[in-house]
Order: structure tokens, then sequence, then C-alpha cells
């Protein structure tokens, strides 16, 4: 291998060994966020590849949604080969599914379990389920009945309840590994102090980010279904309809920790549309900016935390104004939302894991507030200006923040 993989973690170590003792045939990786769960079985893949060069293996690489597969596993796995020096664009075939990837000798197929011809008559030597608890248990079936070797499946424990607790990991020949972040020396610190707000301190009580249930599934990783969420129900779609003409931005700044996120939002028959276009931290205005004339042109509610990015933004030639965010504008907003039907697209992943994990606050007692953590809430924050903003309508605005229902 041009690189080495002597940067390793506990997760990484505890699969090799396994796959080397010969005892199972499918291999489930359960563990809280930011545990290097995605990152040590990209590891193992590489060295898998290079242990077979000279011998043709073909390995399925797949998630519930290819676009979903695209934006994550894909992104992550040709981010380490080029740190290993491993990468060839020659050797990236693009046009088959979400890709094809030949890495010596062997073939990564990355396949959504979306593409039902293609998954269901799939043959391959091994295979790896990314994030499995989204999928289906006719899904892993399918894939297993046709591999001659082995299966890999990795997760965020956030069902109490799955078909992998009782269908997979009661048999003697599957091995279990769990890991939290703390199995993960190369964690970034921001990443771990999102994670550390979640635990339920007094210090995070009182500063509004404790979280018991997220608490237990990212940061101990343990299962438990996620409780308390502030919108309990969404529909994945391919697109925003042709024929929903009533669309706008909303734009959230954020820079460091907080991510800078733009959604297409649109409206029609009391149903919300949302489809997220920018989702990057540390972004300048002039990176904003350069983003933004990539899209349509259309107006543009966004955050008011920063008069002179507005400013900025307004002086290159874009229709956007501040929202207003007086005291009770969050639950205003929220109360409207949630009145309606909310579709996402498929490729909008990070607007997915918000409404995903956007809960409630709780009290030491576990009472739930009618208060939002503010966390998970970039995209749904800007949908969130569009709506307060033209919607709820100046007068229903003034009423709701009386305390009086609109």
């Amino acid at each position: 291998m041009t690189g080495n993989l002597a940067l390793t973690t506990r997760v990484y170590d505890g699969l090799y060994s396994a796959y080397k003792s010969k005892l199972y045939d499918v291999y489930v990786l359960e563990g809280g966020s930011r545990s290097s769960k995605t990152f040590s079985i990209i590891q193992f893949w590489i060295r898998y590849a290079y242990e077979n060069r000279g011998k043709y293996e073909r390995v399925l690489v797949s998630r519930r949604k290819g676009t979903w597969l695209t934006a994550t596993v894909l992104q992550d796995f040709i981010k380490a080969l080029l740190m290993y020096g491993l990468y060839d664009r020659r050797n990236h075939n693009k046009s088959l599914g979400s890709g094809v990837y030949k890495l010596y000798d062997t073939e990564f197929w990355f396949l959504g379990l979306d593409d039902d011809q293609k998954i269901h008559g799939f043959e391959s030597d091994a295979f790896w389920i990314n994030e499995a608890i989204e999928a289906g248990y006719d899904d892993y079936a399918q894939i297993m009945q046709r591999c001659t070797g082995f299966g890999i499946l990795d997760y965020n424990p956030s069902e109490e309840e799955h078909w992998i607790y009782d269908r997979v990991l009661k048999r003697p020949t599957s091995y279990y590994s769990h890991s939290t972040m703390l199995h993960n020396p190369f964690i970034a610190p921001t990443a771990k102090k999102q994670i550390l707000s979640y635990e339920p301190t007094d210090e995070n009580f009182t500063n509004g980010t404790a979280d018991k249930r997220k608490w237990m599934i990212y940061g101990l990783g343990l299962r438990a279904k996620i409780e308390g969420l502030v919108f309990d129900s969404y529909e994945i779609i391919k697109e925003i309809p042709k024929w929903v003409d009533w669309r706008r931005y909303g734009l959230d700044f954020g820079y460091t920790n907080d991510v800078t996120a733009c959604g297409e939002v649109g409206f029609l028959d009391n149903t919300i549309y949302i489809d997220e276009q920018i989702y990057k931290t540390r972004m300048l205005t002039g990176d904003i900016i350069k983003e933004l004339r990539e899209l349509p042109r259309r107006k543009i509610w966004c955050d008011s935390a920063d008069p002179r990015l507005v400013d900025e933004i307004h002086n290159a030639g874009f229709n956007i104004e501040a929202a207003e965010k007086p005291a009770g504008s969050v639950k205003a907003g929220i109360d409207w939302m949630k009145g309606k039907k909310i579709c996402i697209t498929e490729r909008s992943i990070n607007a997915k894991k918000e409404f995903d994990n956007y809960t409630y606050q709780q009290d030491k007692n576990g009472i739930w507030l009618n208060e939002p953590i503010d966390a998970w809430n970039h995209l749904i924050d800007g949908t969130r200006y569009v709506f307060y903003m033209e919607k709820i309508g100046k007068r229903a605005r003034k009423i709701s923040l009386e305390g009086h229902v609109f």
C-alpha cells in the first residue's frame, strides 16, 4: 500500500481480529456518534482489498437511499483513499449506481437499497450496509443470500426494537462490537463538545442542551428511541414537484461550530417542501455569495444576527431580508409548521438528520418543556424564517406573540 494503517482505533482492531479468526459471517458495529465506526470500516476495506490483490472481489456498499450513500459513505471512502495516497480517478466509474471504485483487484459497488433492480440480483463476495438501522430485514436477507462471504452492519442504536437485535445478533456466527466517542482518539473537539452537551448534568440543564435520550444514543451508544421530537413525522420525496410555484430560500448563518445552511422552501396545498442547498461550516461572505449564485434567483429570508453579512449579500445583487425574531417567534413559527405536512427531498440528508433529532428541552425530572433545544435546527430555522415572515402574516404574528391561537 502507498499509505499505512498505523493510526487505528479499537473499533478497527476488533473488527480486523474478528475477521481473521474466520468465526463469523456478519460483523455488527453498534455505537454512538463519532465513535470511528465508519472510518474504521473503510480502513478495514482498504486492507481487505490489499490482502486480496490478484483476486477479483466484488464488495457491495449500501445504505437506504442512493443519494444518502453518495453524500456520506462514498465521500468518506474517497477522503480515506486520498489520505492514504490511493485514490486514482481512472479507477472510479461514476456511471453505475452511486459509483464503482476499483482498489487493487477489488470492486466496491456503491448502490442504494432503493435501487431494487440492481440490489435484489446483486452477487457479492462481501457487503456493508451503513446506518443499517434504516434498512429493512428483507433488504438484508436479499443481499445476504447472494453473498459468498460476509457482511458488515453499522448503526447508531436509535431504536429500542429492531430486526438486527432479534434476527442477527442472536446468531452464534455474528460478531458484535459496541463503541462510543471515547474509543476514538481522533474525534474533532467541536464534535466531542456537541455530544457532551447532551449529557444530563446540572450545567447542561441550565444551558438548555441536556437530552437524556440523545446522550444514551449518541454519547453512550445505547439503544433508545429519540423522544420529545418537535416534528414527529415527515415524508421523503425525490424532488420538489415542478408545479410548486411558491418557493423561497431560508438562510441560517453559522461559522465555526454551527453551519451556514440554506434550503429551498416550497409551499402548496398545506404542504411544506424542503430541498437542502447549502450546509457548510467556515463560510465567509464571499463563499456564501458564490454558492447562492449557483442557485435560481429567489427571495431569501435569513438570520438577523449579522446585519453586516445581510447587507453584503444584498449589495451583491440578491433579494435578501432579515427575518424578525422577537420573543415567542420560535414557538409561533414551529406551531404553524406543525400544522402542515412536511416533505423533504431524498438528497437533503442534513435536513432529514435535523428533523430526526430536533427535540424539546427536559427538566431534571424528565418533564418536557415547550421550548426546543437550540441544536439540530439550522435548516429548520431557515424554513421557519420563511413561513414566519410570509405565511403567518403581520397580524397573526402579533396575535401569536400575545399568546393567542391564530
